[in-house]
């Protein structure tokens, strides 16, 4: 006895979902954004150095200073000032090269997230390409059950009417041709059955396949509009949210 074909549908979630035709760009994080993230570094380093020999320096003209100040006596009212003007100016250039070692930290935390962002943002792309995917097999594997279940359908009605001049056959025998017929039918049928039950077998493996292998789960909508919305008010500065959705 054939059996209808039933393709396994595991608890995944399509619904609602836009499937597209068009190319996913899967790239993580662009190369432009990791160079500018490897300058931060750079800069971060720089600073730090500078920053670092600028308060060597200035321990330097405070411990003179200080000499100074504990024995006045020894030296003159220029050198005095000379020793604060030294001490003053390098303690002003200390600050200096903390504050940019200060910017260039925030730089580099501001670019680091805009690194993670765009690595996010590839990875739920690719993860729509999965989901994108996993539906057109889903859609490709019902169809090809469909086509085996329309099938099996003719073969049934078929089967209905042999058993039905069977029945009249022996009262009429001119029936017979019709059994003769429907006999040479009923056995395309169940070859092209066969067949076609084989299609949707495979499109249901390749789909349940899909199931287990793609990341489709790790696409987020929310994730998607929240890009969306980035981008849109950076663009549109005085856009406000409010009543979008």
């Amino acid at each position: 006895m054939l059996k209808k074909v039933m393709m396994t549908i595991s608890g995944v979630m399509l619904a609602g979902v836009i499937f597209c035709a068009s190319s996913v760009d899967t790239k993580a994080a662009l190369p432009c954004t990791y160079d500018i993230i490897n300058d931060a570094n750079g800069d971060i380093n720089q600073a730090n150095a500078m920053y670092t020999q600028s308060k060597a320096k200035e321990a330097e003209y405070l411990a003179a200073l200080n000499a100074i100040k504990a024995n006045p006596g020894a030296y003159t009212q220029l050198e005095y000032e000379q020793a604060v003007f030294n001490y003053n100016n390098q303690v002003n250039i200390s600050q200096w090269w903390l504050t940019n070692l200060n910017n260039a930290k925030a730089y580099l935390t501001n670019i680091t997230g805009r690194g993670a962002f765009e690595d996010k943002f590839a990875a739920n792309r690719a993860a729509l390409a999965d989901l994108t995917t996993l539906g057109a097999a889903k859609t490709d594997a019902q169809g090809a059950a469909n086509i085996a279940n329309g099938v099996l359908m003719q073969i049934a009605d078929v089967e209905k009417a042999i058993a039905g001049y069977q029945l009249q056959v022996a009262a009429n025998p001119s029936l017979q041709k019709q059994i003769n017929d429907l006999t040479a039918r009923l056995a395309t049928l169940k070859a092209d059955y066969a067949a076609k039950a084989a299609i949707a077998a495979q499109k249901a493996e390749l789909y349940n396949t899909y199931l287990k292998t793609l990341n489709y789960q790790g696409y987020s909508v929310g994730f998607e509009n929240y890009q969306f919305n980035r981008e849109y008010q950076r663009d549109n500065l005085n856009w406000d949210p409010k009543g979008y959705y």
